[in-house]
């Protein structure tokens, strides 16, 4: 916890700017521009540059708020929840809740997918405990990865059978509709989550064959029009960066598949060639045209003469001819 004070004594300084990300009614979000009023602690105080914010803006406490920063290295992002506000909701008070890491602009390409998926609430809704069980399930992923070793005890290869037993099972878990990133997933569930409660999620991604253990919080859910399901959006909160990097290369891949399939907006069909007939036709008007020229040129001289104009050539010579013998008398 010290070193994160540090952080945020170094990244939040009285009168820094701060980007909020102020969630919408309709699931987008707002940025609002702060300035730091004051930091206790990890209680963080900012004053909104905006008098009043839009009129769909939905500010409740308890809300996990997005915050960015600018900083000559690069951007950082950070969150803190939402215990209150004062001087009639321009100032937000702010309970910082992560390391302030930097900003990953990769993580918020979404993809729709369909994919086996199967989330748990675990029994406990203690970070700690949280981030206990979703190690323990990362070791078990790593231990059921590995060969027997010659002379392993029967009780070791037991357990590896068992573990990979119960992650088959979670591969064969239904598939469903998501929305993912390499920040969050929205799913739609029957279920009704609260916003700030962490899950546990596994997702199965086929390519690479890989399953991701992932704990995730819950930050908006929305009920849907059908009346039975809720529109649920998580961001990680827990997760290796190895599968978050999985992740998004095969958020990439899935988009880069669908753009190779798009049909192009312009087909462009080079003209046919010409037939011998139409050439043959264009190399006899060219000389034809060429010999029309060439007639008019020579009637044109023939008038000249007749008239008693002297042909353009002979005019010339006979210039040069006249003052050649000037120069020389």
């Amino acid at each position: 916890m010290t070193e994160e004070l540090a952080q945020y004594a170094e990244h939040f300084p009285e009168g820094g700017r701060v980007r909020v990300s102020v969630p919408l009614e309709d699931g987008g979000v707002f940025p609002e521009w702060g300035v730091v009023a004051s930091l206790e602690r990890d209680l963080l105080q900012v004053d909104l540059s905006r008098d009043a914010l839009p009129e769909h803006a939905l500010l409740e406490q308890g809300q996990t708020l997005d915050l960015g920063l600018s900083t000559k290295t690069g951007g950082m992002s950070c969150r803190g929840v939402l215990v209150g506000e004062e001087l009639d909701g321009h100032r937000l008070v702010l309970r910082l809740i992560e390391d302030v890491l930097p900003f990953e602009p990769r993580e918020f390409f979404r993809q729709d997918v369909y994919l086996p998926l199967d989330y748990r609430v675990p029994p406990t809704q203690f970070p700690d405990d949280a981030r206990m069980r979703w190690e323990e399930r990362r070791r078990e992923i790593e231990f059921a990865a590995q060969s027997p070793e010659p002379g392993e005890p029967e009780e070791l290869e037991d357990t590896r059978e068992e573990i990979r037993a119960r992650l088959e099972k979670r591969k064969a878990a239904p598939p469903i509709a998501a929305n993912i990133s390499g920040g969050g997933v929205r799913l739609n569930i029957s279920e009704k989550l609260m916003p700030g409660m962490l899950v546990e999620l596994s997702m199965y991604l086929p390519h690479p064959q890989r399953m991701l253990e992932i704990v995730g919080e819950v930050v908006e859910v929305a009920p849907l029009p059908d009346g039975v399901r809720f529109s649920t959006a998580l961001q990680y909160r827990f997760i290796d960066e190895a599968d978050r990097d999985r992740l998004i290369g095969f958020i990439t891949t899935r988009q880069l598949l669908q753009l190779s399939q798009m049909a192009p907006r312009d087909n462009f069909e080079p003209p046919p060639p010409p037939s011998p007939w139409g050439r043959r036709l264009g190399v006899f008007l060219c000389i034809a045209f060429i010999a029309a020229v060439a007639a008019f040129l020579v009637h044109a001289n023939i008038v000249k003469r007749e008239a008693g104009e002297k042909w353009e050539v002979q005019r010339v010579f006979d210039e040069g001819i006249m003052k050649f013998l000037r120069q020389q008398r």
